[in-house]
Order: C-alpha cells, then sequence, then structure tokens
C-alpha cells in the first residue's frame, strides 16, 4: 500500500467513525466542532488577486464555513511568486497542518517537482487533496493589432508575448512551443503577476500572452473575447474547449509521437484546474470533515449563484480525484519528461537560460565558463 493510498484509507475511515459516532457518541462527534469553534481557517491563494486562482478561492472561502462544525471564519491571503511555487513551499514548510490552512496549486508544480526543478521544497505526492471547482485549458494568443490571426502566422511572423517567473505556465508553454514547433515565439519573462502581463499587453510593451486560461478571459476579461482584443492562436489541454471548437490543442500540433507525449504531460496539467489542497499530516478526522463541507459546498445554492453571476462553470472533482491527477503527472513517461527537459531549455544571443533545471543548459553553461 503507497503512502497515498493509506492516507486515503485513513481518511475514508475517519469520515465512517465520524459519522458513527455521531449517534453514539456526541462528546466524540464534538471534538472536531470545539477544534474549530472561534479558530480561522487560512485560504492560501498562490497567485495576485483578480484571476481564476483567486475568484474560485474566494467564492469557495465565502461559502464553506458553514458546513464546517464549529463554523468557522476564513482568511484569503495571497502571495503570488514564480508561478504558484512561493506559496506552496511555504505552506509546505511553514504552514499549520492541523487543518486551518487550504491552499490553491497552481498546475504546474507537481511537473516541476518531476523534472527535479530548483527551488522545490515540497513533495506533491504527500499533498492532501481536498477538491476541484472548475478545470479548462489555457491559450497562447495574440493582441489584435499584431496581424496575427493562427498559429500559421507564428511559423512567419515573430510574437513577443509576456510570462511570469521562468517556472511559470505563461513563461514555460511558449518556449516549448517554441522549441518543439518551430514557432517565432519570444517570452518576455519575469512579470510579477498576470494583470501586469495583461497591461503590458495593453500598453504595447509585449503583444501577447505565453498562456491564459479561458475562465479568466470568460470571467475577467471577457471584453478580450467578445470585442476580439485578444485572438486565441492554440490550447493548451487533451480536449478543444467547445467555446474554442476551432482552435486546435498543442498535442495536435506536435510533429513527433514524442513530442505529443511530451506536450500531452503539460496539457494533462488543465485537468487540476483550480485544485484545493491541504498540507501533509493534516488529522484524518479533520480532513474528512473538510472533504465533507467541500462537496456540501458545490451543491450550495447560494454558492451556485454566486458561482453562475460571475460566469464561473462548476467542474467538479473529488479530493481523492485531484490527488490522482497529481499521482500521473509525477508518474509520466520518462522519454516525456526528458524532452520536455530539452524543451524547456531557452537559447537566445548565447545565452542559455533554464525552465526546467534542465542539464543540457547547465552543460553548456559550464562549457562556457571553460572557453
Amino acid at each position: 500500500m503507497t503512502v497515498r493510498t493509506c492516507v486515503s484509507f485513513l481518511v475514508a475511515s475517519a469520515l465512517g467513525a465520524l459519522i458513527a459516532v455521531s449517534s453514539s457518541s456526541p462528546a466524540r462527534a464534538d471534538a472536531v466542532e470545539d477544534f474549530y469553534k472561534g479558530k480561522r481557517i487560512t485560504m492560501l491563494v498562490s497567485a495576485a488577486p483578480g484571476p481564476a486562482y483567486d475568484l474560485f478561492a474566494r467564492l469557495l472561502a465565502g461559502h464553506m464555513g458553514k458546513y464546517i462544525p464549529g463554523k468557522p471564519g476564513f482568511l484569503v491571503r495571497n502571495m503570488p511568486g514564480a508561478g504558484g511555487m512561493v506559496a506552496l513551499n511555504h505552506a509546505y514548510t511553514q504552514g499549520a497542518r492541523d487543518g486551518t490552512l487550504i491552499f490553491t496549486l497552481h498546475i504546474a508544480l507537481p511537473l516541476q517537482q518531476a523534472l527535479g526543478r530548483k527551488g522545490v521544497r515540497f513533495d506533491a505526492s504527500k499533498l492532501i487533496g481536498l477538491g476541484r471547482l472548475s478545470a479548462g485549458n489555457t491559450v497562447t494568443g495574440a493582441w489584435h493589432t499584431t496581424g496575427i490571426t493562427s498559429y500559421r502566422d507564428l511559423y512567419e511572423k515573430e510574437l513577443l508575448v509576456g510570462g511570469g517567473q521562468l517556472t511559470s505556465n505563461t513563461a514555460m508553454f511558449p518556449v516549448v512551443a517554441h522549441n518543439l514547433f518551430g514557432m517565432k515565439l519570444k517570452v518576455i519573462a519575469g512579470y510579477r503577476s498576470l494583470p501586469e502581463q495583461m497591461l503590458a499587453m495593453e500598453r504595447g510593451e509585449i503583444r501577447g500572452l505565453g498562456s491564459i486560461s479561458l475562465v479568466t478571459l470568460q470571467n475577467w476579461k471577457r471584453e478580450y473575447l467578445e470585442k476580439k482584443q485578444f485572438v486565441p492562436l492554440f490550447q493548451w489541454g487533451l480536449r478543444r474547449e467547445k467555446e474554442l471548437s476551432d482552435i486546435p490543442t498543442v498535442g495536435e500540433l506536435a510533429k513527433s509521437p514524442v513530442d505529443r507525449k511530451a506536450v500531452e504531460v503539460l496539457a494533462t496539467q488543465m485537468d487540476l484546474g483550480r485544485s484545493f489542497f491541504m498540507p501533509p499530516d493534516v488529522p484524518p478526522e479533520r480532513v474528512a470533515v473538510l472533504r465533507q463541507a467541500f462537496d456540501r459546498t458545490v451543491k450550495d445554492a447560494d454558492f451556485l449563484a454566486e458561482a453562475k453571476k460571475s460566469n464561473s462553470d462548476i467542474i467538479y472533482a473529488s479530493g481523492p480525484e485531484v490527488e490522482q491527477l497529481v499521482d500521473t503527472v509525477l508518474g509520466a513517461p520518462k522519454e516525456a519528461i526528458a524532452r520536455l527537459k530539452e524543451a524547456m531549455v531557452q537559447r537566445s544571443g548565447g545565452r542559455c537560460e533554464e525552465y526546467s533545471g534542465a542539464k543540457s543548459c547547465a552543460k553548456k553553461k559550464k562549457k562556457k565558463g571553460k572557453s
């Protein structure tokens, strides 16, 4: 039995025991309620205010407390940086492991662990899944003034796109598309948040976005699509979104079977979507209660009404299901991981920048130092 399976078994057992004792032993059943009474749960958001990670976190925090015994309050705390790694490292190494911390998980972080990325101070296989509220593809696209209207144009015209830190999908995805597909995508990385990237695009500092979720476009920058200000060129996901049925996925653009496997590893992340997790070692009985509260929240009429008002589609997955998605990424085929490591290296003007901790980049730097 794996660690993950063992933990899931303990949580399931705890939930069953909690239900069983609720009628026969109120004192034992009230232990969780006594713990949460008067407490506040921190909702740690691995992004700046505004985009989809933040939107769904605040939506959940506004309704979940009423389904937790003791009715604790919620405090939403934004901690953006390094494509979500700052928040996850903090949650894993310093966060409370008593059931008073819930956090969003940036979809790229399990893969960063699989790639051996520098700066990873967590083991995603030990994270405890709470559940998922939404999932969907991201797109690489151009501002309407560029004249670029199709991915085919990228083989002839250069597109300057913005990105976050080197580990973020906003920077990494266009680099992979450049290296695997031969597209003329040039990334300006280092933006602190997605809102900064969008503002830079509107100002003309950059001409497109390396990666933005369809959910964010629909719920936060709907005018980008309605006024055709932003042109989606291709999408990152295992299947086309129905709203973008004429836009190809990266798997459709791959030129070889190994390239297709490589980009599909990235695309698998999209199913993680807006998922919520807890650090390891949270007592099983509290995990069981929090998962039950999450499941009740996604059926709550007020919650669903607020989600509908903000044009947020709820695409639910359970805690164990999001854990399995993490395990799928961590168990990706070795040949796909090796291909990704090479594709994530950007070389320009004699410089070699690491997006994945790729050894090939480190070797070239070493040779340059010897010359």
